[in-house]
């Protein structure tokens, strides 16, 4: 976030915000994958939890890879966690048509994996 909001010329990330009645409620980073051609990785979605359910993260997601688009992009991939904690961001996920493509086990600690998901545009 701190190369985003102090070099408004850099190209490796891009930053947006959803916002209701000038109050931020969600977001989401992404940016062109390092030594690919067409790859970009998501880094964060966030939709405050009390709006959770109500289309945000799903607009941002459509914005997001509408503008991944835009800049030529091809593939998004996006990693989280296997704990049940983030069972509903996988669920997220899957339901925007992204597919598990690669699993780690052990990755983060064990008995947590982790999870990769990716999107042809």
């Amino acid at each position: 976030m701190d190369i985003f909001l102090k070099d408004p010329q850099q190209e490796d990330y891009d930053v947006y915000v959803a916002t209701d009645d000038e109050m931020v409620v969600g977001y989401v980073c992404f940016g062109p994958t390092p030594l690919t051609k067409g790859t970009f990785d998501l880094y964060w979605i966030a939709v405050e939890p009390k709006r959770h359910h109500q289309n945000i993260g799903r607009k941002l997601m459509a914005f997001a890879e509408e503008k991944m688009k835009s800049r030529n992009g091809r593939l998004v991939i996006v990693e989280t966690s296997s704990q049940p904690r983030y069972e509903n961001t996988r669920k997220f996920y899957v339901g925007l048509r992204y597919d598990e493509i690669a699993r780690i086990k052990g990755y983060y600690k064990p008995d947590d994996d982790l999870m990769i998901y990716g999107k042809y545009l």
